[in-house]
């Protein structure tokens, strides 16, 4: 299976490549046909025409958006990273107390496998606590887990939940937890 980064680089700045991906995925997240007449009518809509332009050639040169027809496709993938890139990830409302932790130790012959989980587990708002230590308010999403398994890295990989973390006042504070 073909791994699609979830760090896309698609504008001016990082900032403004994050919010043409949230809008190309907002777009295509239904995986619906659309055709140019509609996309055109879209890009019109925004101010720098040209990176969101930009950014929809590069979802198409990464197979993540197929022409077909006189009309543009989410692939199957294009879907699933469509799909996670309008994930909207909230703060817990009530917290239970818990912290959710994930920890690997993937061997070095996967390097890109690893940087990947990382920046997985950074769009799903686990904080980092070592290079290969990361913690969350709430349980690892269904979805997360899929990633690992269908990455064959949930053998590298554990989890766990705590009720006690020694010095977790720098993770309260991240996400604005009370003590």
């Amino acid at each position: 299976m073909r791994q699609v980064s979830y760090n896309l680089k698609m504008g001016k700045t990082s900032v403004d490549a994050k919010r043409y991906i949230r809008e190309w995925s907002e777009f295509f997240r239904d995986g619906k046909a659309v055709t140019f007449t509609l996309i055109d009518k879209f890009v019109d809509r925004y101010k720098k025409k040209k990176y969101l332009k930009q950014s929809l050639k590069r979802l198409i040169k990464r197979g993540l958006v197929l022409a077909k027809d006189k009309k543009l496709i989410p692939s199957k993938i294009g879907l699933k990273f469509f799909r996670k890139s309008t994930f909207k990830k909230s703060l817990p409302k009530t917290w239970d107390g818990r912290w959710y932790l994930i920890s690997f130790d993937i061997p070095n012959e996967f390097n890109v496998k690893r940087d990947h989980l990382r920046r997985v587990l950074k769009f799903y708002n686990f904080y980092p606590l070592q290079k290969s230590l990361w913690a969350a308010p709430e349980q690892l999403a269904s979805d997360l887990w899929e990633f690992i398994v269908e990455n064959n890295l949930h053998k590298y990989c554990k989890v766990m939940a705590v009720n006690f973390l020694e010095g977790d006042g720098e993770l309260r504070k991240y996400y604005k937890l009370s003590a």
